[in-house]
């Protein structure tokens, strides 16, 4: 049995009150100042001389941002609901002043409408804080807008209807996921960018028209770029540094002679492609990981549409597997390889794709008719 002095436990007995008293007080500084504060806010676009083309700025410190079309007719061209609520100490009592800046709401000129919400940082500081900020822009569908969506932390999501016009559509946070989901018929008349620094980007398009260029961004995180009976009128672009790509295009068709960038620094890629329609014009691209595999599925069933796919590796293999009856030749060794369709030649249209891995295989399933 070990004994203590009387001194020593003279400080131990100080020094357990002081806990339970600290402790104690704490307890009381939660429960006396534990609140909650909702707040809600709805603000409305409506133009006096409406443009051909509204441009809105939609910026957000915090929170996550969800667009959306009407369902039924509105006067207004654009609505923003606001929906915030925290709860947690040192809450209770405070209002919407202590925690945001005063609301920036622009909507009076008919060049340019913005909505800013800037959260004011140092109060976020405080201790067992949980917060849920949304941001709802509903707009018309029979209105063409140019949209810039930015958000600090927080994810974006936009849905759009069957038949609409967009002109340039950007979806950018820093922290948290960008989906774009688009019905058949709708009309990109501008670029079309979604971006994010931390977090997944997703786009979903089926017969969906991009006259221009698209680009989807992400430094740590997944891109997935889903296409079905689409167009392209310019240039496709996905990058990440750290993160997987994958890449759906069934039946896609392009207005002029289009470039691919796919490129991740450590993660896989995965690209799918069959074309069972015309192309209307020549794909050519880069497929670049520099640690990760790259798999490619490739199908088309006609003569004019021809295929090639240049693989080169450092670690790793470059392998061909035919699908059905195949319909490619190799050339060169394992670390790099052409893979070409027997009509690559002759065919009207052609994907030319290069594949390079520093560290992985390059896998390619084919077969071209």
């Amino acid at each position: 049995m070990i004994y203590l002095k009387k001194s020593n436990r003279i400080l131990l007995i100080i020094v357990s009150i002081c806990i339970v008293s600290g402790g104690t007080a704490f307890g009381f500084l939660i429960l006396s100042t534990w609140g909650e504060l909702p707040y809600k806010n709805t603000y409305y676009y409506t133009p006096i001389t409406p443009s051909t083309i509204e441009r809105i700025n939609v910026n957000s410190d915090i929170g996550s941002i969800n667009i959306n079309y009407n369902k039924t007719p509105t006067d207004y061209y654009a609505k923003i609901d606001l929906d915030i609520r925290i709860k947690g100490m040192l809450v209770d009592g405070k209002s919407f002043q202590d925690f945001f800046y005063p609301i920036i709401w622009q909507n009076q000129s008919t060049q340019e409408i913005s909505f800013i919400l800037d959260a004011k940082a140092s109060t976020w500081l405080t201790f067992s804080i949980s917060q849920r900020v949304k941001i709802n822009l509903t707009l018309r569908s029979d209105v063409i807008y140019d949209l810039n969506t930015q958000a600090s932390t927080g994810s974006i999501r936009m849905d759009i209807p069957p038949n609409s016009i967009l002109n340039n559509t950007i979806l950018s946070t820093s922290t948290g996921s960008v989906s774009l989901n688009a019905a058949k018929n709708t009309k990109f008349l501008g670029d079309v960018e979604i971006s994010t620094n931390t977090g997944s980007v997703a786009l979903y398009a089926n017969q969906i028209n991009f006259t221009q260029s698209l680009g989807a961004f992400t430094s740590t995180g997944s891109i997935r770029l889903n296409f079905s009976n689409s167009f392209i009128g310019r240039h496709l672009v996905g990058t990440t540094s750290t993160g997987s790509i994958n890449f759906n295009s069934f039946n896609m068709k392009y207005s002029i002679n289009d470039n691919w960038e796919l490129r991740t620094s450590t993660g896989s890629i995965d690209v799918n492609i069959i074309q069972n329609t015309e192309i209307n014009a020549n794909v050519k691209g880069a497929i670049r990981t520099s640690t990760g595999s790259i798999d490619v599925y490739y199908k088309d069933n006609s003569a004019n549409i021809g295929a090639q796919f240049t693989g080169s590796t450092s670690t790793g293999s470059v392998d061909y597997d035919p699908i059905g009856s195949g319909g490619f030749i190799e050339m060169g060794g394992s670390k790099s390889k052409i893979i070409t369709s027997n009509d690559y030649n002759s065919a009207t249209n052609t994907y030319t794709l290069s594949l390079t891995a520093s560290t992985g295989s390059i896998d390619v399933n084919g077969e071209s008719l």
